[in-house]
């Protein structure tokens, strides 16, 4: 069972030729199994992001170094994808930190590539019939200005931005948390 908490709706702030768009989402899941069990489900990051919606993919680049890779698409044909370098630091049972990293190797995508900032934390707790996993993922992205919208006002691209992170927010943590409530039952079961 998952239970959402929390959604802090986006900002937006307009630079350039760059929006900047933050968001954050907690969540609450439910699992009828020992803490240990979710702490190991948990600990294979990559097999958790790959559930994202838009996830391209997920992948480790060095030890406890990840690199996710977001796709989009601007609604023009255009082709876009956010890069998020993480660092993970585990405390055993406990808790798994998730923390931007900047040493991620070279990318070579086609499109418009853009790097972002991605913090997440996996908390875990250990209830009498189960665990509960609190899930809090912080996102920070600069998204280059597509240039058929380098006209259009400030206030609208805000808006715009606005809506829009808010709605990707929203389907990616509705689809994330679906994803991970089948899949850890999945998982969970060829592990027993």
């Amino acid at each position: 069972m998952s239970v959402p908490r929390q959604f802090r709706a986006p900002a937006l702030q307009v630079r350039g030729r760059y929006i900047d768009l933050g968001g954050q989402a907690v969540h609450i899941f439910r699992f009828d199994t020992p803490v240990a069990t979710a702490y190991e489900y948990f600990c294979d990051v990559p097999a958790i992001f790959r559930l994202l919606p838009d996830s391209l993919d997920c992948y480790s680049y060095a030890p406890d170094r990840y690199r996710l890779v977001v796709g989009a698409t601007d609604g023009h044909g255009h082709n876009m994808a956010a890069i998020f370098d993480l660092h993970a630091h585990h405390e055993p049972g406990q808790a798994i930190h998730l923390l931007p990293a900047s040493d991620g190797p070279p990318y070579d995508l086609n499109g418009v590539i853009f790097p972002g900032k991605l913090s997440a934390e996996a908390n875990f707790q250990p209830e009498s019939n189960g665990t509960t996993v609190e899930y809090i993922v912080d996102i920070d992205l600069s998204i280059p200005v597509p240039g058929f919208l380098n006209l259009m006002p400030t206030s609208f691209l805000q808006a715009l931005g606005e809506r829009t992170m808010e709605y990707k927010m929203t389907q990616m943590v509705g689809g994330f948390t679906r994803g991970i409530s089948a899949d850890f039952h999945a998982w969970a079961g060829v592990a027993e």
